[in-house]
């Protein structure tokens, strides 16, 4: 393991190179003033809004810019790879993300865009800016995830809360570690540097901010990560300890360091949850700084309901041809497809879930998420975003 210096702002984890990896341990100082949350949403004030108790799905588009020394030099595939891992890992919050099918002026698009351009060597401590302006679209429209060939310093990505007076918010990250899968080496192979950086983006700390800072009922709001629920940590955790260290002594009770949070240092395959609290964080700050982001015009104008095309399809890893689709039909949590011959329900994975002969199906029995319907009809395959009420 080779150990990464500590760089004042940006996220580190480890860096692919062209034929071997160097892996380092997960850094990623963004404190407080890097992401400089509004100061109306911060500590106990996001508790004094309405309290979320809906099912509400909150729809986040996102495109993607990739930017390259050489044309498709990423995989396309990678990004759906990415948006599954993505929507896998934001399913309990009851936050997913959507490649729009409409771009900027309401072109067709995939979300996906490609720019061969020097910066794909993005130097983070001169060129943020730079970077950005290269190519972004209207961050009250889309979420921007900006991806690069490599950084210095071991640095493999990076971010900026939404509504940041500085800079434009979204993510950056080295092309080593976009998706899961194929062509990601472990141990960051799951696609968890973009939901940490993510978690960023939507107004989380590390849990570790500030060290044991937050000990006690009546500070735990105010100070370190100002999220009550995952106690605090006097430093990061890094690997996959199987026995939680505890490193402060918080009181009234005292428990272990949440190292499993998605918005800690561990391994991908170590991280499992964002907390009860940090999801009503994440929802409120959505809810308030991305109104007009995930706003049901914002959905309409990205086509977020409208069917996959070909390249779509080919790039979420389920093929469909390019020709008129039936017009699916929803009552309730019964889709109905006139005359469809075969309907099947995959997961954001890719797993087949349910299928049925005929041109209805029920999917009351599905958890909470984002699927995908595929419906066969004279022998075509189309496929559908859909997800339980």
């Amino acid at each position: 393991m080779v150990k990464a210096p500590i760089l004042g702002l940006r996220c580190i984890k480890g860096l692919a190179f062209i034929g071997a990896w160097v892996y380092a341990q997960r850094q990623c100082p963004v404190d407080k003033t890097f992401l400089r949350i509004p100061s109306s949403f911060s500590g106990l004030v996001f508790r004094s809004y309405p309290e979320d108790h809906s099912e509400d799905t909150l729809w986040v588009p996102v495109v993607v810019h990739v930017i390259e020394s050489y044309a498709n030099e990423i995989p396309s595939e990678r990004v759906g790879a990415q948006l599954r891992a993505l929507n896998r890992d934001f399913a309990p919050a009851r936050i997913q993300f959507y490649l729009p099918r409409y771009g900027p002026s309401g072109e067709p698009t995939c979300g996906l865009t490609r720019t061969v351009s020097p910066l794909s060597s993005h130097d983070w401590s001169t060129e943020e800016d730079t970077l950005k302006n290269l190519i972004y679209w209207a961050p009250d429209s889309f979420l921007n995830i900006w991806v690069v060939r490599s950084m210095p310093m071991q640095v493999i990505g990076y971010a900026r809360a939404l509504n940041d007076p500085q800079a434009k918010a979204g993510i950056v990250l080295v092309a080593g570690v976009l998706g899961e899968g194929e062509g990601v080496r472990p141990p960051y192979d799951r696609g968890r540097t973009a939901v940490h950086e993510m978690g960023h983006v939507f107004s989380l700390y590390h849990p570790f901010e500030g060290g044991c800072r937050g000990m006690t009922p009546q500070t735990c709001a105010i100070e370190g990560d100002e999220i009550c629920d995952t106690p605090p940590q006097r430093q990061a955790t890094y690997g996959c300890p199987r026995t939680p260290p505890n490193t402060c002594q918080e009181t009234p009770i005292d428990l272990p360091d949440p190292i499993h949070n998605f918005m800690g240092y561990v391994d991908d395959s170590c991280m499992t949850h964002f907390t009860p609290e940090q999801i009503a964080r994440m929802r409120a700050f959505l809810r308030f700084h991305g109104s007009t982001l995930i706003s049901q015009a914002n959905q309409l104008a990205r086509g977020r309901t409208t069917p996959f095309d070909h390249v779509c399809t080919e790039l979420m890893g389920i093929s469909t041809p390019f020709i008129a689709p039936p017009k699916l039909k929803r009552k309730g949590n019964t889709l109905f497809v006139e005359g469809a011959e075969e309907l099947k329900v995959y997961d954001v994975a890719g797993r087949l879930l349910h299928q049925t002969r005929g041109d209805e199906i029920c999917i009351d029995a599905l958890p909470f998420g984002l699927y995908y319907l595929q419906v066969f009809k004279t022998g075509y395959p189309f496929t559908y975003t859909i997800a339980p009420f």
